[in-house]
């Protein structure tokens, strides 16, 4: 067997042992239809996370940057207003 099974394997086995037996049933579906290849890795980890909703959603944050002139030009006005306070 290669990693990857092995890998998807022990996702399955921890998901394995808490759930419920109507749940048991869709995992064991799952890990058979990986081994016999008729799904994809990506079906499988996505399948396996529905019911816990513990897939990780991706989000973009925005990194607001300046360039370096702008930063010092910026800095002297924050200085100079704290000093004449």
């Amino acid at each position: 067997m290669d990693f990857k099974f092995m890998a998807a394997y022990n996702q399955y086995s921890d998901k394995f042992d808490g759930a419920e037996n109507e749940r048991q049933l869709e995992l064991n579906d799952l890990i058979n239809k990986l081994h016999l290849k008729d799904i994809d890795y990506d079906v499988f980890y996505a399948a396996m996370a529905t019911e816990d909703g513990d897939r990780y959603q991706f989000h973009r944050t925005k990194i607001n940057t300046s360039r370096k002139f702008a930063y010092r030009k910026n800095e002297r006005k924050v200085d100079r207003i704290k000093r004449h306070k």
